[in-house]
């Protein structure tokens, strides 16, 4: 993954880095700043450039809170570095000039701005902050960055530092592009990007832990000069019609689960006690007009009054649970105190029975199925839950390339052209 942003930013061996400056925001162990020392050091050897003290401290700056890590970072980079043939003072030389123990966020701004920028901020919710960083936060930075998750503003400052044409690559989470937080940074920013990649990816491939998060890749260049909105969408909203939520519609996104693995089954496999699996399914099922279901379920870990199953009385489901207890343990709601089979969100059939319009979350072009079975949709997938007696009006009307008609100027078209179909957006659709 490390490698990957920094071919798609061009920190590259093959490239000249002899003027680049590269910045990482929060180097924790030293992930970026270790290859990324290890193809500046080959840069330089290519251009015929002797990789000494003198040309390699200014090239890359990279933050870390957390003083343990830094050392650990420093220590990599020193052995790296030595591992390449640089003299060991040299090393230690730019080991120490390049990983600075101190917070991006309270830092002062840089003489020069950046060519690259890479990194995987901190993603923790605002009111997690612990209090005395919180409030030296609120003191330095302006009220639209100080709240939300603190992704955020990394992202806005390590944007404020890239030059002209320079490019950004951030393992982090896509709520900006959609949250409420997050609109004074797309109001700023959007005209001001080029998005290159914006995909999400799941969070074994991106962190060497277990961990409980949708993890997103983003790369972006820094335009020179504003134009449109950045994503290519219309800035014109249509007018024509009442929206969705006007009309009584509900908009609900599919059960977050935590280990997919242990909770969804295919019919030939699935071993448990009667009365447990309702009938799922996942944004590749959701075709324009149809559900094509691959007969996969998933288990209701909670009764129809809400309360959680006591595994106790399904043996069959324990057991196969068992197998992935490791893992389930490791997800954030266990860790602060939620029972470690329970699913992230609670899934009941009644939830799910009424007949629904279900929409894939992001899709190159928008596309609806009406769903009378009761599947209960995964998290990749919003269902749209329409007043009874008005379920076939609403679906006639977003069929067909309908609800793409009804998104544009709304949710915004990022340059591969996918569209996010968020809840938000699919609330303000007109029809």
């Amino acid at each position: 993954m490390v490698g990957a942003i920094l071919d798609a930013v061009g920190w590259r061996t093959g490239s000249d880095l002899s003027r680049a400056r590269l910045l990482e925001p929060a180097a924790g162990r030293g992930e970026f700043v270790v290859q990324a020392a290890e193809r500046l050091v080959e840069s330089s050897r290519r251009t015929g450039i002797q990789p000494g003290a003198r040309d390699l401290k200014p090239r890359i700056v990279a933050f870390e809170l957390y003083a343990p890590a830094a050392i650990a970072a420093r220590r990599r980079v020193v052995a790296k570095l030595v591992s390449m043939r640089v003299h060991r003072s040299t090393a230690k030389s730019c080991a120490k000039a390049w990983i600075r123990t101190g917070d991006f966020l309270l830092s002062e701004k840089a003489r020069d701005e950046y060519t690259h920028v890479v990194g995987n901020p901190p993603y923790v919710r605002w009111s997690k902050v612990p209090t005395p960083l919180r409030k030296a936060y609120e003191e330095r930075l302006s009220s639209e960055m100080a709240r939300g998750d603190l992704y955020l503003p990394f992202l806005d400052r390590a944007l404020d530092e890239l030059e002209a044409e320079g490019k950004l690559g951030f393992v982090c989470s896509d709520r900006w592009q959609y949250a409420v937080y997050g609109r004074s940074f797309r109001c700023k920013w959007l005209s001001r990007l080029d998005v290159l990649l914006n995909r999400r990816v799941e969070a074994a491939e991106a962190f060497t832990r277990e961990v409980s998060v949708y993890a997103n890749v983003l790369v972006v260049s820094k335009r020179r000069h504003p134009k449109g909105n950045g994503f290519g969408a219309p800035s014109a909203h249509r007018t024509r019609g009442r929206s969705l939520a006007d009309r009584g519609c509900v908009i609900r996104v599919g059960p977050a689960l935590g280990v997919t693995p242990a909770f969804v089954f295919d019919a030939e496999t699935a071993d448990l006690e009667p009365g447990l699996l309702l009938p799922w399914v996942d944004s590749s099922e959701v075709r324009e007009g149809r559900v094509a279901w691959r007969g996969r379920f998933v288990a209701s870990m909670f009764d129809e009054d809400g309360r959680l199953r006591d595994l106790r009385e399904y043996p069959r489901l324990a057991h196969h649970l068992t197998r992935y207890r490791g893992k389930l343990e490791m997800r954030y709601i266990v860790r602060h105190g939620a029972p470690w089979y329970r699913t992230i969100d609670r899934i009941r059939s009644a939830d799910w029975r009424r007949p629904k319009i279900l929409v894939p979350e992001i899709a190159k072009e928008p596309r609806v199925a009406l769903d009378r079975r009761g599947f209960v949709p995964s998290h990749g997938v919003y269902a749209i839950f329409p007043p009874v007696d008005d379920v076939d009006g609403i679906y006639d009307a977003l069929r067909n390339g309908g609800l793409g008609r009804g998104l544009e100027g709304i949710a915004p078209t990022l340059k591969n052209g996918y569209v996010r179909c968020y809840k938000r957006f699919l609330n303000a659709v007109r029809i």
